[in-house]
């Protein structure tokens, strides 16, 4: 009995295992090998993003495209170098490139409205220019013709006066000698004028010589019927006649008639 007893204690018999212990045991299994995976995983993430960051073989470029838009993922994405234009559309996600896209789009039609007013602006710096110049041509066309103008004048206020001298002189023949400078035709008309102006005035002057010698009675009676048979030739004695005896004739004719006479001289006077 003792050697069956030792067999027995040396052999024991297979017990029955339990079930709660072993979905522990799995359970342990999984969570060791989930938390490998997430330790590899983090691992590799980190081997990763430092391989981005530094941008070792151009990964980080190469991955830019893709993890631009992700606002996490962009994270290990390495600097974009000064060199680099950021506007470039490799360093732009497609949002920015959406948004950079409309405000190009805004500024050309800014600039093209700012184009077309300076073209504006500048048409009409040329048409007054344009306008400028000409106002200026006529200008110096109006200041060379008013320097003319202003010569003429002072060649004719000398004239004039040269032609008040020789008149105030009573010398004919320096005036004619001055229009014959002027204009020889102008001249010879009034040479002959002058010449015929100064037959008539001696004519007038011998008509007038019996008058001036009659008393002024008679002279007015005579005088008066040849004002009533040629008018003309009455004037003519008159005109002949100095101040004084024309006066005294004047006196003894009738009113009306005096007066009529002396506006008939009155007026060949002024026509001259």
């Amino acid at each position: 009995m003792a050697e069956k007893a030792k067999s027995t204690s040396r052999n024991p018999k297979p017990t029955m295992q339990n079930p709660e212990g072993r979905s522990r045991r799995i359970l342990q299994g999984f969570l060791a090998v989930m938390l490998a995976l997430v330790i590899v995983a983090m691992v590799f993430c980190g081997v990763f993003y430092i391989i981005l960051k530094n941008n070792v073989y151009g990964l980080g470029e190469i991955f830019r495209p893709v993890f631009q838009d992700s606002p996490i993922l962009r994270l290990a994405l390495p600097p974009i170098s000064q060199e680099a234009d950021p506007d470039a559309p490799e360093n732009l996600t497609d949002t920015e490139i959406r948004k950079k896209y409309v405000e190009y789009r805004q500024k050309v039609a800014d600039l093209t409205t700012e184009l077309n007013e300076a073209y504006g602006v500048i048409s009409q710096y040329e048409s007054d220019l344009s306008i400028l110049e000409e106002n200026k041509a006529v200008l110096e066309s109006n200041e060379k013709l008013l320097i003319s103008i202003q010569n003429e004048q002072e060649r004719l206020e000398q004239q004039k006066l040269e032609v008040a001298e020789l008149i105030a002189e009573g010398n004919k023949e320096g005036f004619m000698e001055y229009f014959a400078q002027i204009d020889p035709e102008t001249a010879e008309a009034i040479y002959k004028e002058l010449v015929r102006a100064d037959i008539n005035n001696q004519i007038k002057t011998e008509l007038a010589k019996p008058y001036a010698a009659m008393d002024p009675t008679s002279a007015a009676r005579v005088l008066s019927e040849l004002w009533n048979k040629d008018q003309e030739t009455a004037i003519g004695v008159f005109e002949g006649l100095n101040a004084n005896a024309k006066a005294l004739i004047l006196e003894k004719m009738e009113a009306s008639l005096a007066a009529e006479i002396t506006k008939t001289l009155s007026d060949k006077m002024l026509i001259k």
